[in-house]
């Protein structure tokens, strides 16, 4: 069995023996073709086949290295931009998306929303039930997120236990709306923990909206009216969604 080291050792050298292997086998690749086809030196098409033959070979490593470069460049990307236990997006995509669709507001004057919330009493599962259970709940609760957005809507994991959905083109009434129902389809949960145990949790929610015609405001701003929301509504006994205060019109 390969010792730790030695795995290590290998997964280092494992880029320089594939170009090894990559250069080594041009010169092997051109004697074998001389070879099949009866090529030498005199060969009144020597240069033309050994031309042929470097310009298809180069190609064709171009195309492998690009292959595996592309490759591991999605793979880097898709680190940066997803939560590795709940698979949603980090708050570093969020913050991104949030910024595009705050510029769109402001560029066709469409409402847009964002919802804040965290999860009641989070803590409490870890120390009863343990962190492994904690983060089963986690998994739990974001697939359950999936089911009530849309596909336009932008949902992420912005901290331990806290999520976040940018909601376009959706007016105050309609970011309430999805939010008790977030509310709503979260209770009714019921979650497996291992071991035979099942568990229940609950959300509070905060809403803060841009409507059409609205003075606009920055991003950070619009997560702060949610997020103020959404200790309004711990403060006011959780599991529940507290609405922000509408921004004011244009030319009020």
């Amino acid at each position: 069995m390969l010792t730790t080291r030695a795995v290590s050792l290998l997964q280092a050298l494992r880029r320089p023996l594939q170009g090894a292997a990559l250069g080594l086998g041009a010169p092997l690749g051109w004697f074998v073709i001389r070879w099949l086809c009866d090529i030498h030196p005199q060969h009144p098409l020597y240069e033309r086949w050994l031309f042929a033959y470097m310009l298809v070979g180069t190609v064709l490593v171009f195309m492998l290295f690009g292959l595996i470069i592309g490759r591991h460049e999605r793979r880097f990307a898709g680190l940066c931009l997803i939560d590795p236990l709940t698979s949603l997006f980090n708050k570093r995509h969020f913050d991104l998306r949030l910024g595009q669709e705050v510029a769109r507001h402001q560029r066709e004057d469409s409402p847009m929303c964002v919802i804040m919330l965290d999860l009641d009493h989070f803590k409490k599962v870890n120390d009863t039930l343990g962190h492994q259970a904690g983060d089963v709940v986690l998994m739990a609760v974001a697939s359950t997120l999936r089911g009530c957005v849309r596909t336009e809507d932008v949902l992420a994991r912005v901290g331990g236990e806290e999520f976040a959905v940018v909601v376009p083109r959706t007016d105050m009434h309609g970011g309430a709306a999805l939010a008790e129902r977030i509310r709503a389809a979260v209770e009714e949960q019921i979650i497996p923990v291992g071991g035979g145990r099942e568990t229940t949790i609950r959300v509070s929610l905060g809403v803060a909206c841009m409507e059409a015609g609205s003075v606009p405001v920055l991003p950070h701003d619009l997560m702060e009216q949610a997020d103020e929301a959404l200790y309004r509504a711990k403060a006011n006994g959780r599991n529940r969604v507290e609405l922000a205060a509408p921004a004011a019109e244009k030319g009020a």
